[in-house]
């Protein structure tokens, strides 16, 4: 017996899951298993990956991280799917290049091997649940248990057998990793984001920085504009531009992810904000290259807090357009209320109503009222900031105003201006809130 049916396979419409793995990944995973199977396993992984994360919360640390475990999964997934799908008997095919840095990546992290492992156990748990649904679904009830038997077998041979390649690769990194002035240097980072005390002397001697001044971090990723290969060159330049903007004394960089990087600017506490008003306004747009700007703040402990002030930043402007740099003064009640993902969605709708529907209209009205609300009630001064006319903000309002619900009675409520704040942090509608 073969395994056709898993062809058959088909996502839930209301769940779009998009692809981390590789165009050419994707593309040979189309050719032999069919669209809809392909997007089948992509939806099942974010099932496994929200398995893990929950079980396994090593794996969490930002959205890098969780694009990491993401792809190892996807891949991890597409591949045993083309195995099933034939009665496989050469060699097993080997892990595709994307999940092996996955790997190397969680050794370089420090999650330890036996969290990796039981992460690939969880997964194995979850997709087997999947495939015997399929089973259930598509297989005549004469074949089903000798294809669940067929699949079982596989799977554990898959399953071992990539597991000890992933152990491999996973030691082979760490030890490499453990030797090297990189690792020393993210230890002590990790240390200081852990709020844990440090001895500062001997930190800004192994960091080549000032601890003891006050620090505006940033996080600087590439997109997909901008191929793996120079992206380390192109973050470390661009960190740089940053730096002389910022009139920084020093700058701290870290790699962080194949992509990203964690970036320290020691700054004059006294002149900081004019720098960061300075950057905004004069810094060109750098190609293929987003950051995420954190408070200025002091000490030891002021890098912690701006770094997480910038990954704040950095998880709003994933779920946004607009600007390549996202400050985090500019978006912090967003960021406090949305921690929450699901119980945001929610309040949006509920405080909003038809004004929360997606539709570049409605995004007009909501940023109309969100402005005029923020600005007093001033249909001038809104005028002035959205560079239109007062009789245009009049009609907005007006408009906006009729689509709340009648249960939102005051529109200049603290409520709906909060409401506002999220939808305006996630333009593209509230089911992008996460």
């Amino acid at each position: 017996m073969t395994g056709e049916w898993l062809q058959w396979l088909r996502p839930d419409p209301g769940r779009p899951t998009e692809s981390v793995v590789s165009p050419a990944e994707l593309a040979a995973a189309r050719t032999e298993l069919g669209a809809a199977a392909v997007q089948w396993a992509l939806q099942s992984s974010e099932t496994i990956a929200e398995e893990v994360l929950s079980k396994v919360p090593e794996h969490g640390g930002g959205p890098d991280a969780a694009t990491t475990l993401r792809r190892v999964i996807q891949s991890t997934v597409l591949t045993g799917l083309r195995l099933m799908l034939s009665d496989f008997s050469g060699p097993l095919p080997t892990l595709a290049e994307e999940a092996l840095e996955g790997c190397r990546e969680f050794a370089r992290r420090g999650i330890p091997l036996e969290l990796v492992l039981r992460g690939v156990r969880l997964g194995h748990a979850q997709l087997a649940d999947g495939l015997a649904a399929g089973v259930e679904k598509h297989v005549q009830a004469d074949q089903r248990l000798a294809e669940l038997r067929r699949l079982e077998d596989m799977m554990f041979t898959y399953v071992d057998a990539h597991s000890s390649v992933m152990a491999e690769e996973y030691i082979a990194e760490r030890d490499r990793w453990r030797g090297s002035d990189e690792a020393a240097r993210r230890a002590v980072i990790d240390e200081l984001l852990a709020g844990r005390p440090v001895d500062q002397e001997a930190a800004a001697r192994r960091l080549r920085y000032d601890l003891s001044g006050t620090h505006v971090a940033a996080v600087l990723w590439c997109d997909d504009t901008v191929t793996s290969a120079p992206a380390a060159e192109r973050l470390h330049h661009d960190a740089s531009t940053m730096a002389c903007s910022l009139e920084a004394a020093r700058t701290l960089i870290i790699p962080a992810h194949d992509n990203s990087v964690w970036v320290w600017f020691a700054v004059s506490g006294e002149t900081a904000e004019d720098h960061i008003r300075h950057l905004r306004s004069s810094l060109p747009e750098p190609a293929g290259v987003r950051a995420a700007l954190g408070p200025p703040a002091p000490g030891p402990h002021g890098m912690r807090r701006s770094h997480l002030g910038a990954l704040q930043a950095q998880r709003m402007a994933l779920h946004a357009s607009g600007s390549w740099l996202c400050d985090y003064q500019d978006i912090r009640l967003a960021a406090l209320v949305t921690a929450d993902s699901e119980h945001a969605r929610w309040f949006v709708q509920e405080v909003l109503g038809p004004l929360a529907s997606e539709g570049a209209r409605l995004r007009e009205l909501r940023e109309t009222l969100r402005v005029y609300l923020a600005e007093e009630r001033s249909t001038r001064t809104a005028a002035e900031r959205l560079h239109i006319a007062r009789n245009t903000v009049t009609y907005r309002v007006k408009r906006a105003e009729e689509l709340l619900p009648v249960t939102t009675t005051a529109v200049s409520s603290l409520e709906v201006r909060v409401a506002l704040e999220i939808a305006a942090a996630s333009p593209t509608g509230t089911s992008a809130i996460e």
